[in-house]
């Protein structure tokens, strides 16, 4: 048996670490390019127009969906409202503080939510 010292320990341990870093973050860049295709692709209608993908990026024409979160890289979710709806679920009788909650993240998703305080 080998001298077992920090060295011949440490070692292994960082090549399993760096080669699990390796993998998810693969993992996690074609899973961000497939999305990325498939956004284009809905956007020009089945197939990516790479005239139109140019004009999109020098802002002739209008940006396709944006789905940039965190949690839908990991877990694939669409948005805040997919959350909320099967927290609260879709055809179930809510509470009048469920259906404002609801809302106010409704609105938030969709970027309208006003700042201050709820009007009564």
């Amino acid at each position: 048996m080998g001298n077992i010292n920090h060295r011949t320990v440490v070692a292994p341990i960082a090549a399993l670490t760096m080669a699990g870093l390796l993998y998810v973050y693969s993992r996690s860049s074609i899973r961000a390019a497939k999305r990325n295709a498939q956004k284009h692709r809905e956007a020009d209608g089945g197939q990516i127009s790479w005239r139109n993908e140019s004009l999109r990026r020098h802002g002739a024409l209008e940006r396709a969906a944006d789905y940039s979160s965190d949690r839908q890289l990991v877990t694939g979710a669409n948005d805040k409202v997919d959350k909320a709806t099967k927290v609260f679920g879709d055809g179930e009788a809510r509470t009048e503080a469920e259906e404002k909650i609801l809302a106010r993240k409704t609105k938030r998703s969709e970027g309208t939510l006003l700042t201050g305080p709820p009007k009564a």
